[in-house]
């Protein structure tokens, strides 16, 4: 029987983080996740969660189709959010890889605990917006730069 984890990934995204604003508009999500799919492989079977404050709720939703957005306002929201999820989810018994959208140190437990149970994460950050713990937490880390320009 074919382990429920084989190829398959859950991109867990802070897009406040990753777009570098509390309150992200619809274009500059839309931009974000351009640089994101250029960085990251993304498989078939991948699938998402977004978290965000209930000011950057619609923004966001608009840019987004067929994820599932959770939010949460307060210090730590969307952080704390997307870690109780990926922990009340057992990500780790149903995903092979992890992709840590952030550079939150807030997600450094959540990190030791996926490697810990044979989860390979990875974290993506902007360009030194990295958090050192969660940085020496995990052994993969890619940088996005929204503003590069596409690939032809």
């Amino acid at each position: 029987m074919r382990s429920l984890r084989q190829g398959r990934a859950i991109h867990l995204l802070d897009i406040e983080n990753l777009a570098g604003s509390a309150r992200p508009d619809t274009a500059g999500v839309e931009q974000v996740m351009a640089a994101y799919r250029r960085l990251v492989p993304i498989g078939e079977m991948d699938q998402f969660v977004v978290a965000v404050n209930h000011n950057a709720l619609v923004g966001v939703g608009l840019a987004f189709h067929g994820v599932q957005l959770l939010m949460r306002s307060g210090p730590d929201g969307a952080d704390s959010a997307l870690s109780e999820a990926a922990l009340a989810d057992r990500v780790d018994l149903r995903f092979e890889r992890v992709v840590i959208g952030s550079g939150d140190g807030y997600f450094t437990d959540l990190a030791r605990w996926l490697a810990d149970h044979g989860v390979r994460v990875t974290v993506v950050a902007r360009t030194r917006s990295i958090s050192w713990r969660l940085y020496v937490a995990v052994s993969d880390v890619a940088y996005l730069d929204p503003a590069a320009p596409r690939a032809a």
